[in-house]
């Protein structure tokens, strides 16, 4: 038995992705978020909508800030974070 099926509560379902990450210093967290929404645009072949990127950060972390984020970090790179159709999408610049 882990420790955390030990803190469940018997029909309790187990968390299968921490989005929280209370554990870590709030940089810390702030960098996992931002890895997080990265691997999911980069990995998905349609834009992601803001909805799923929402599912894999935590409750008060502003997606809108965690973009801005990554597109500063894609300026010298020869792909850029794109808004499309709704969602997000990672594009080789012109």
């Amino acid at each position: 038995m882990t420790e955390a099926s030990a803190r469940r509560k018997p029909n309790e379902q187990p968390v299968l992705l921490d989005t929280e990450l209370d554990h870590l210093p709030p940089e810390l967290r702030w960098r996992e978020w931002m890895g997080r929404v990265e691997a999911v645009i980069f990995a998905a072949s349609d834009p992601v909508p803001r909805e799923v990127l929402a599912r894999v950060v935590g409750r008060n972390c502003n997606l809108e800030l965690i973009i801005d984020d990554i597109r500063a970090e894609l300026a010298g790179r020869p792909y850029e974070l794109v808004a499309v159709a709704g969602g997000w999408q990672h594009r080789t610049r012109k």
